[in-house]
């Protein structure tokens, strides 16, 4: 197997290892801040799901600069799985919920360097950004998989400080296989005088419009995923079984169609799909604002749209950049997601302690959000058409 082989197999196996990692933590996070650090308050929820999104947006592009400077993607991914690590590991010490944020901004300012890194690695010297980076989703989806099953199995059983400790297993063992496994790809590095600064990548065509779309995107379906748990178990009377079922089932439909979800990038255009990826955000989100019983709320949570969404995103940031721009282009995509992340349930936490009382009929905002993010991304379309470019 020659190099670029092993460098792509090997980064679908760290990341999956840490996607698993990822899964046991993520679907619980709220619902262990509410239930056993006793938070009843929609916006200190927020806060605690919200703040290291925020430090996010601004690590990430950091770490993005620097690879692009040193020419390196290896090292960071390393510093990204360390981070997720440690936070995990004190996330099973935390007392109350100011120490539960201090933990979670201090490891975000590490673990964001993980993502993006290992997207641009996989988009170096190739035409075939799409599906590698549909690969790369499945193989995360995979971990996704397992780790949402088991926890959603065993939360009631051992509790969320146990399954703290086995993400920071995990998240070791995910360091350990990037360092022992992985190869970077070398590509040319970026010259200080040559680099270009973040708002002259923001100046490309289409990259502005590209983040807005997936920024606001964001901004709607993190306003509902991350009171998620909270809405099937207590507010429609389900199980917490059901959690896990739900988001298992969404990323075990992933793992099969994203590989191929990846190809029809490379052969149709990121745009196309990033618009059919809009459009399925606001048919689901009106019905899971509707929905009344929990087992429906599931099956229309397990349906796997953020394939299309993620892999169209990454490949336009791709086909639109230069290889020596990547780690930041990437970054960029990842720093405008996790706006969604700090905003959105900013958002939804004002809407639900304001107005609605409960969390549920957060999903009309959601569909609002996505229905905005639609009409950015048909006029993507007009101005760079299908977005299948050429290498720059």
């Amino acid at each position: 197997m020659g190099l670029r082989d092993r460098a792509v197999t090997t980064v679908y196996l760290a990341y999956s290892i840490q996607a698993m990692a990822q899964s046991i933590i993520w679907q619980w996070m709220t619902f262990f801040v509410k239930h056993d650090l006793l938070v009843g308050d929609f916006l200190l929820l927020t806060v605690a799901w919200s703040a290291p999104a925020l430090v996010v947006m601004f690590a990430t592009n950091a770490w993005g600069s620097i690879s692009d400077r040193l020419g390196r993607r290896k090292p960071f991914m390393i510093i990204g799985f360390l981070g997720y690590a440690s936070t995990f590991f004190f996330y099973s010490m935390v007392n109350d919920v100011f120490q539960f944020v201090l933990v979670g901004v201090t490891g975000a300012i590490f673990s964001s360097a993980a993502l993006p890194m290992g997207q641009a690695l996989l988009t170096t010297d190739t035409d075939q950004k799409g599906e590698r980076l549909g690969y790369f989703l499945a193989a995360q989806s995979g971990g996704w998989f397992f780790g949402a099953l088991g926890s959603g199995l065993v939360y009631d059983i051992i509790g969320m400080r146990p399954l703290f400790l086995l993400g920071a297993g995990l998240g070791i063992l995910a360091t350990g296989s990037c360092a022992y496994f992985v190869r970077d790809i070398p590509f040319q590095r970026t010259r200080r005088e040559e680099e270009k600064s973040f708002r002259e990548l923001i100046r490309i065509p289409g990259m502005s419009r590209l983040v807005s779309a997936v920024g606001l995107s964001q901004v709607g379906m993190n306003s509902v995923s991350f009171v998620m748990a909270i809405i099937i178990v207590d507010e429609l009377g389900g199980l917490t079984s059901y959690v896990g079922f739900a988001n298992s089932g969404a990323t075990l439909i992933a793992v099969l169609i994203t590989g191929y979800i990846g190809k029809i990038v490379d052969r149709r255009g990121p745009v196309k799909v990033l618009i059919a990826a809009f459009a399925a955000y606001i048919i689901f989100s009106f019905g899971f604002a509707i929905v009344t019983d929990p087992i429906l709320a599931c099956i229309l949570w397990a349906f796997p749209i953020y394939p299309l969404s993620s892999t169209a995103t990454s490949a336009l940031a791709a086909y639109i950049t230069g290889e020596d721009q990547r780690g930041r282009a990437m970054s960029l995509i990842y720093g405008a997601q996790n706006t969604g992340t700090f905003a959105g349930p900013i958002i939804g936490g004002l809407f639900a302690q304001f107005l609605f009382g409960a969390v549920q009929p957060i999903s009309w905002l959601n569909m609002t959000f996505n229905i905005i993010a639609l009409l950015i991304g048909i006029s993507l379309l007009r101005l760079i058409g299908s977005g299948r470019s050429n290498e720059t």
